[in-house]
């Protein structure tokens, strides 16, 4: 449509269209100049039937006299005042065609390019299909990677440090040399048990990862999150060090975790250790490029091998979810394998501190989680045990009016009021 609306304009403009009308001769003159007596049935050409305009370099005089050069006047002028040749005007009329046509389809373009709601929708929906897709099948190609290298030591070990390599020196042949001069340099490290340990529960915690972010279908259950942290716990010599002081609920978030693990440069020196930080930031998700599918993963803000952050940011809400009292018996294990590790522990003032306020408060958190497994009976009642054998612990005040509050009036865990 456009390609016709601007073909016939140009076929009303003026031949060339860039310059303004000027004084037009022709090559020569006619050879019917002033005749009063009309020429026999077209013989001979007619008017300027028979003359080029603008080419011919001489023109006859009046009167058949000798040929005067031809004065540049009109557009051979305008062309010559620049020292513009003549043979240049078929290009520049071309030109001017071309601008012509541009701006006119344009503007017939512009009047055509309207949205068609419905077909846009159908195209939105078939987009977001296929990026799904796409996302699925890179999530599922991880996690299978991440799950087959997981169960084997070596295969774990093998993948990390590959992966360690294209992030941290590059894939070309300058940081495979420096790769390599790293892997001397950690030579000892890497080939630890530690390290071969930390690898492998680091492999195995991304592929459930992997698998949460691909949806419900996909998600592990709450035993398999179970299982993985048994076995983090069982790898540590020390799982948690008791007199440490407690710390308030998520600190496996990002922040927090980045201050206990090292920073890129140190890492490089360290060997690699990228266990305490979130897994979201491990050289095998940045080497596979998921991070943004799993930033709404809350699991992925973990470190996979911090045995608190684990059991508090992912063990204990799964668990809470299905209501299992298997939580209860991780609590046990848990304050179990910290009771003994401050037997052990020469400082008096620490065993004191673990004693006074740590363990209160392990007990109180065991407490509430019995009650977010639905025994809430039972759950209120370990917590006023706590709150008597504990009345001086700095948490005394805000536990009781925890327990105001669950024990108001309209509570169904009170017994009516009698008439």
């Amino acid at each position: 449509m456009g390609y016709w609306i601007w073909e016939v304009a140009i076929s009303y403009l003026p031949y060339p269209i860039f310059f303004p009308p000027c004084g037009w001769e022709w090559a020569e003159l006619d050879s019917n100049q002033r005749r009063h007596k009309p020429a026999d049935l077209q013989s001979a050409p007619f008017g300027h039937f028979g003359i080029r305009p603008g080419k011919g370099k001489t023109r006859k005089k009046d009167g058949g006299g000798q040929n005067e050069p031809n004065k540049k006047h009109g557009f051979q002028g305008a062309f010559a005042q620049f020292g513009i040749s003549m043979n240049w005007l078929p290009f520049f009329r071309s030109f001017s065609l071309l601008v012509l046509a541009l701006a006119l389809g344009g503007v017939v373009g512009a009047e055509e390019a309207k949205l068609d709601r419905a077909k846009a929708l159908e195209e939105l929906k078939s987009i977001e299909q296929k990026n799904e897709k796409l996302t699925q099948d890179l999530l599922a190609k991880s996690a299978r990677d991440f799950s087959e290298a997981g169960a084997d030591k070596f295969k774990a070990v093998q993948l990390y440090l590959e992966s360690y390599r294209n992030v941290e020196f590059g894939r070309a042949q300058e940081g495979d040399t420096k790769f390599q001069q790293w892997k001397v340099d950690n030579k000892e490290k890497i080939a630890s048990l530690d390290f071969t340990t930390a690898v492998q529960l680091h492999v195995q915690y991304l592929a459930l990862v992997c698998r949460e972010a691909m949806g419900e279908k996909e998600a592990p259950k709450a035993n398999e999150w179970v299982a993985y942290w048994e076995a983090l716990f069982k790898s540590k010599d020390v799982p948690e060090n008791p007199t440490e002081a407690v710390e308030p609920k998520g600190k496996g978030g990002r922040k927090q975790q980045q201050g206990m693990g090292m920073g890129r440069r140190q890492v490089r020196g360290g060997g690699g250790d990228d266990f305490s930080r979130p897994v979201v930031d491990s050289p095998l998700v940045r080497d596979r490029q998921i991070q943004g599918f799993l930033a709404e993963v809350k699991e992925a803000e973990v470190a996979s091998g911090s045995v608190d952050a684990v059991f508090n940011e992912v063990v204990r809400p799964h668990l809470r979810m299905v209501k299992s009292r298997d939580l209860l018996l991780l609590w046990d294990q848990r304050i179990a394998a910290m009771d003994e590790q401050a037997e052990k522990d020469v400082k008096t003032l620490g065993l004191d501190d673990y004693k006074v306020l740590k363990r209160p408060e392990l007990l109180w958190e065991r407490s509430d989680d019995l009650e977010k497994i639905g025994e809430q009976e039972s759950g209120w009642a370990k917590k006023m045990e706590i709150l008597k054998s504990y009345p001086y612990h700095p948490k005394v005040a805000e536990w009781i009016e925890e327990m105001k509050q669950a024990l108001g009036e309209g509570s169904p865990a009170l017994p009516e009021k009698a008439p």
